[in-house]
This record gives structure tokens, C-alpha cells and sequence, in this order.
């Protein structure tokens, strides 16, 4: 059995019962929740960075002179988080979610200031590289793993809440951010961002554990046991066991897949909104995006309670596929209002659904390392498609053609999900 990381071990192997803070909270709902809470804010963290640099895009071209392939290298020295994958599974059982994630918080300010105080590409390429790291230490893996540790019932509706953080910033910050870029100018609107963050997310981020067995208590939905049987590193499959699995290969190719769209829009679908309505009508479509993105993460999660996972995937990446294809083929402004529907719903239902049934699939024993390896594979996807989408804009490739390369990946996709047996 491995040991706790050192910020969570407790003595003499025993589990302590809740005191304090803890048991203030247990009398009025289970801990979990306040993960749940710390994921949702590291979730509007990561949000800022990775959809929030899209808008920065137009400022940085018009004062640099940089084409849309420099700039969109930038998303991809961003996807190193994804690269990390590994590495953070590895870090979180070391020195626990909580030392990661407040270090995550204060790299956060650290790229924001140098994005906001850049003068060359370099620089630029540099504050992503940060982004880049500190999401690796608090972004979508660590809050995903803190999840599946802390529940056992509800976990699809655990995840979807956590997630959904993402969405509600691109909803409610994301528009404001465009506002003060206008208002501040782009470097005062970065530096502030990154000085936001760590005041509000350093305490919360004090709250985490790795482990309900940290705090004496028992996933959410499982029955008191005895440490042994409750401890993460007892339940699910190893890391060798899930490597063999057929499942892991499919769920790990599907998600490669459906991340090449994904990533390839989050750079290029705000500049293309601005080339063909403007900067104001742009921003309040990636928010109709992050609004159906907050319904998928909300209400797919919960369906992802009652459904079959791999189905209920199937059927937002066939939905997606969709939304591409109209895309690309009809020249009406309608359409500009029904895709980023069908998009942000099926990219926040995959966020939540997707994480959940890791931990469906292979449980908690080495969750972290798992989900890892599956999401390296995803960072090629995730490196690739914004720069290979952006010289394409730059030979002035169609965008029409582009996008029904894009729904044929994501089609496919589908498919795969739709396989994936009980």
C-alpha cells in the first residue's frame, strides 16, 4: 500500500475523526462537496488561460504583426499540461493535490504577468509555456482525480459540477475580459487576471485533500469500512491491468479524436467570428458556446448517472459532427447561432462524462497515472490541430474545408465511443 503525500499522512497509520473545519462541514454536507467547489474554481482558472488566450489573438496580430500560425503556437506550448499528463498523476500521489494546486495558483500569476509585459514571440511563447505548467498542476487531470477519490456515488454529477467551472467562466469572464481589453488595454487586462487569481484562489485551494482517508472519512456513497478497504490504493485496476485492457485503447483513440476539433476551435472560432460578423457579436457567441458547455458539464454529468457513458459520448460527438458539417456548408447566420449549441454541449458533456468513466472503467488505484497516459495521446491532438489549423488559414485554405475534416475525425469519434462495451 503506498503512503499518503506528506502534507496528508497521519499518524501512526491510524485515521483521526473529523475535528474543526471538518466536522463543522460534515454536519452540513460531505466534505466532497468542498472539493467539488476548489475543482470548479481551478476549473475558471484554466478557463482564463486556455479559452481566454483566443481573445488575445486579435490585439497581440495587430501590434506585433504576427500571423495566425505564430499565434496559434501559442495554444499549442499550452498543451504541454496535456504532455504532463504522467508527470502530474505522479506529483499528486507524491506531495498531495493541495501543494500542486497552490503552486498551480501562483504560476498562474507568473504567466499572466509576463503575457501582460511581453515585447516578442519569445516572451509570448514563454507566459503559454507557464499557462501550460501550472494547468498541469491544477487543471482538468488533478481536479479529475480528486473526484473520482472522493466519490463513488453521483461521481458523473460530481465531475460534471466540478468541470462546469470552465463554462462559467467563458460565460460570465471571458466576455468581461474582451470588455477591459477595449477599456485597459490587453497587458493591463492580462497582469490583472493573473493578480485576481491568486487572491482568490490561494485560500481556496488551502481546502483540498487528495483523499477522503486524509480527513477520516469515506468516499461519498461508500459504506464506512476499515482503512484498508477504503483506501484509494485498494480499489480499481492497475496500471499494467488497465494498459492491457481493450477499453482503455478505445476510450484513449476517442478522446485523441474528439480532441482534435476541440482544441483546433478553442484557438481559431473566436478569430473566425470576428471575420465574419465582428469583435462584439464574436464574443457573445463563445459565450452561447459556454453557456450549452455549463448545460453539457451540469446535465451530462447527471445523465452520465443514469445512462451508459460510452452512448451518451457517442451521441455528443455525433452531435458535433453535425454542427461542423453546417458549418461548413451553409452560409447563414442561423447556423452561426446553432453550432456553438451543439458544440459547447457536447464538448462540456465529453469533459464531465469522459473523466467519470475513467473512474467507472478503472477505479482509484492509479487513477491519476491511467488518465494520464490516455491524455498524453490526446496532446499530440491537442499540439497539432491549432498549428496545422492555422497555416491552413494562413495559405488561405477555405475554413469550410477545414471544418468537415474536423466533424470527419470527430465522426469517427463517435464511433468509437458507441463500441465501448459495459
Amino acid at each position: 500500500m503506498r503512503e499518503l503525500p506528506p502534507d496528508e499522512t497521519q499518524p501512526s497509520g491510524v485515521t483521526p475523526p473529523p475535528q474543526g473545519f471538518v466536522n463543522f462541514v460534515q454536519r452540513h454536507f460531505h466534505y466532497g462537496w468542498l472539493i467539488v467547489f476548489a475543482g470548479f474554481f481551478a476549473q475558471v482558472i484554466s478557463s482564463l488561460s486556455m479559452q481566454g488566450l483566443a481573445t488575445y489573438a486579435t490585439p497581440l496580430r495587430a501590434e506585433f504583426g504576427w500571423t495566425s500560425a505564430q499565434t496559434a503556437i501559442g495554444r499549442s506550448v499550452q498543451a504541454v499540461d496535456s504532455v504532463l499528463g504522467p508527470v502530474s498523476g505522479w506529483l499528486v500521489d507524491r506531495f498531495g493535490a493541495r501543494r500542486l494546486m497552490i503552486a498551480g495558483t501562483v504560476m498562474y500569476l507568473a504567466a499572466f504577468v509576463v503575457l501582460g509585459t511581453m515585447q516578442s514571440l519569445v516572451e509570448f511563447y514563454i507566459a503559454c509555456l507557464l499557462m501550460g505548467l501550472a494547468n498541469s498542476l491544477l487543471g482538468l487531470l488533478v481536479v479529475s482525480q480528486l473526484v473520482n477519490s472522493w466519490f463513488t456515488r453521483k461521481r458523473s454529477t460530481a465531475m460534471g459540477l466540478a468541470v462546469a467551472g470552465f463554462a462559467v467562466s467563458g460565460i460570465f469572464l471571458l466576455p468581461l475580459i474582451v470588455l477591459a481589453q477595449d477599456a485597459f488595454g490587453w497587458r493591463n487586462t492580462a497582469i490583472g487576471s493573473g493578480v485576481l487569481i491568486l487572491l482568490i484562489g490561494f485560500p481556496i485551494m488551502l481546502l483540498v485533500r487528495s483523499t477522503p482517508e486524509a480527513l477520516g472519512l469515506t468516499a461519498h456513497g461508500s459504506e464506512p469500512a476499515s482503512h484498508q478497504q477504503s483506501h484509494p490504493s485498494t480499489v480499481g485496476m492497475t496500471f499494467r491491468e488497465a494498459l492491457a485492457s481493450t477499453s482503455f485503447w478505445v476510450i484513449t483513440a476517442a478522446l485523441t479524436l474528439a480532441t482534435i476539433h476541440q482544441a483546433a476551435l478553442i484557438v481559431h472560432l473566436f478569430p473566425y467570428l470576428e471575420l465574419v460578423e465582428n469583435r462584439a457579436m464574436a464574443g457573445l457567441l463563445l459565450a452561447e458556446v459556454n453557456v450549452f458547455n455549463l448545460a453539457g458539464r451540469v446535465v451530462g454529468g447527471v445523465m452520465g448517472d443514469q445512462m451508459r457513458k460510452g452512448r451518451l459520448l457517442a451521441i455528443g460527438a455525433f452531435a458535433s459532427s453535425l454542427g461542423l458539417v453546417m458549418l461548413s456548408l451553409w452560409d447563414s447566420q442561423l447556423v452561426l447561432f446553432v453550432f456553438p449549441a451543439l458544440f459547447g454541449f457536447s464538448w462540456g458533456c465529453r469533459t464531465a462524462v469522459s473523466n467519470a468513466l475513467f473512474g467507472e472503467y478503472f477505479g482509484r488505484r492509479a487513477f491519476g497515472k491511467i488518465a494520464g497516459i490516455a491524455q498524453t495521446f490526446a496532446a499530440v491532438a491537442a499540439i497539432a490541430s491549432p498549428f496545422l489549423m492555422g497555416v491552413a488559414i494562413d495559405m488561405v485554405v477555405p475554413y469550410s474545408i477545414m471544418f468537415m475534416i474536423l466533424a470527419g475525425c470527430t465522426f469517427v469519434s463517435g464511433c468509437l465511443f458507441w463500441s465501448l462495451k459495459r
